[in-house]
């Protein structure tokens, strides 16, 4: 396994304040619309293994248990403190470990489902080149656990340059990331200041997924956020949306 394909030990880590704050359930029926059509199109029969990756308090795995009786769901996530606050269920396993060690968690098994949920722009390290790489690197690992049939789930928040089109994620890193500027980023909405974030523009996510060995069957955007002009001149923003994606290995 060469480092391309490893995440890097000791990421960073949001405080429990942190994660509070992140602990909504941001997969509206709008969101969920797309994901239940590529489950009618390619699980029909609605029986299948759904493994969320950062699945938190498990909001997201709890409507795939309500929807499909027949599923039966494993939340992985490093917070104590989400995993707690799931509502138990007889078809749901919670595991308390870190993406970095998925293949430690769960050993051989395989899932037909994989769900990725605004987790990947937080496999952060210091450095923006090694925070791409670690994005890359989970794809790649999450995919080799994926059953025949496997299908992989994402929700991405798109961050869009006006004229470099990579420049509001480039940017939003070195500010979050930057424990100096906590404070600023803070002030400025950031709840991820002074541990770091890392979005990317829509073609960016393409490019990446492609370079993971993925390819796109499903692309659903939502309608552009409207955010502060500040935003779009300090941060070089051309618009944001989000973006879910429903992939398979090429």
């Amino acid at each position: 396994m060469t480092p391309a394909d490893t995440i890097e030990a000791g990421l960073q880590q949001l405080a429990d304040d942190q994660l509070a704050s992140f602990d909504t359930e941001l997969v509206n029926d709008a969101r969920w619309a797309p994901v239940a059509r590529c489950i009618a199109r390619d699980f029909p029969a609605g029986r299948f293994t759904f493994l969320d990756v950062g699945g938190g308090s498990g909001m997201f795995a709890d409507r795939i248990l309500e929807s499909y009786p027949e599923a039966r769901v494993t939340v992985l996530d490093n917070s104590q403190l989400l995993l707690s606050r799931n509502k138990p269920n007889p078809r749901k396993e919670l595991l308390l470990e870190s993406v970095e060690r998925l293949g430690a968690a769960v050993g051989d098994r395989r899932f037909d489902l994989i769900s990725m949920n605004w987790l990947l722009h937080h496999l952060v390290s210091p450095s923006y080149g090694r925070t791409r790489s670690n994005i890359d690197a989970a794809l790649r690992m999450v995919s080799r656990f994926l059953s025949d049939r496997g299908r992989l789930s994402v929700h991405e928040n798109l961050y869009n340059g006006i004229a470099v089109d990579g420049a509001p994620g480039w940017i939003i890193h070195r500010v979050t990331s930057n424990k100096a500027l906590a404070a600023l980023a803070r002030r400025g909405g950031a709840n991820s200041a002074g541990v770091g974030v890392c979005f990317l523009s829509r073609r960016q996510w393409l490019k990446t997924f492609r370079r993971a060995g993925l390819e796109v069957e499903s692309e659903t955007l939502d309608v552009r956020w409207k955010v502060p002009w500040k935003w779009h001149v300090a941060l070089h923003i051309a618009h944001i949306e989000c973006g879910h994606y429903w992939l398979r290995p090429r």
